[in-house]
């Protein structure tokens, strides 16, 4: 990839983080105007992590193409964006104002579990920070167990029956309730990982 098309797309998933942040915080503000408002749980990492990542991300991925960490931040910055705006987007479409908006459904379900991969992508920054490579080769099974239980978990939780955990009330529009005994606890283990994983 070229110097100019690295920062071109760099530059392109950082404006889109920036536009989505901006999006969730007007959304934020419609959704309290409204009695008795749902607050999204995540919602002061859904604009410090956009903004943050997106912009270290875009400055490193611009100038050093080559450079996985820069790569890292700016799809992070990218994931926590639009996890924020549908967010913010299922609150309004589906709780403050029922079904003044779209897709409402859809957005929910995409905030459902658009955290889990930013989270192993966050691990990735750690592992590989600061030249772009693992410390040594006795870390290689832990970067595969941080990518198996971001797969696992991101379909689990994208397909859990019930209440979406940061967006309770609103169910998951694609939750297989046959599947939820086995789905709930893959979820539960898969989340603990990762929070434990992210100290």
């Amino acid at each position: 990839m070229s110097r100019r098309t690295a920062a071109w797309l760099a530059w392109s998933m950082c404006a889109v983080s920036l536009a989505s942040t901006a999006l969730a915080l007007l959304l934020l503000d419609w959704n309290l105007s409204y009695p008795n408002p749902h607050v999204f749980d995540l919602w002061v990492q859904g604009i410090v992590i956009p903004v943050t990542c997106s912009t270290v991300g875009v400055i490193i991925a611009s100038r050093r193409p080559d450079h996985p960490i820069g790569w890292l931040f700016c799809v992070v910055g990218l994931l926590a964006g639009v996890n924020h705006f549908c967010a913010e987007y299922a609150i309004f479409a589906l709780l403050s104002q029922p079904d003044s908006l779209p897709g409402g459904r859809a957005a929910a379900w995409v905030a459902s579990w658009c955290g889990m991969p930013a989270n192993a992508l966050l691990v990735f920054v750690g592992l590989l920070f600061p030249d772009g490579r693992l410390p040594s080769r006795r870390w290689l099974p832990f970067a595969w167990l941080n990518v198996v239980v971001a797969v696992v978990g991101t379909v689990a939780v994208a397909f859990l029956a019930g209440p979406i955990p940061t967006l309770a009330p609103i169910e998951n529009p694609l939750g297989l309730e046959g599947a939820k005994t086995l789905l709930g606890p893959v979820a539960t283990v898969a989340g603990a990982l990762e929070r434990g994983i992210l100290g």
